[in-house]
């Protein structure tokens, strides 16, 4: 797999007797900016609560991934 842009989001959903699944997302905003009323954050956040779903059985975790410069 090609090395992943930055910032990159990691996804992972475990569920009982060992089911799961793990996503890596990459979201980049349009030239114009993110579609109205979006960000990208929100996006990955809507994603989690998808995965989640109404039974409890499923935890999910979510971390982004980023570089920043710090100047010295």
């Amino acid at each position: 797999m090609p090395e992943l842009s930055y910032p990159h989001y990691r996804i992972q959903a475990d569920g009982p007797n060992e089911t799961g699944c793990v996503m890596t997302v990459v979201i980049s905003d349009g030239v114009g900016g993110p579609l109205p009323g979006t960000t990208s954050r929100g996006v990955v956040e809507a994603l989690k609560e998808q995965l989640v779903g109404d039974s409890g059985e499923v935890s999910v975790s979510l971390v982004l991934n980023e570089i920043r410069a710090t100047e010295l």
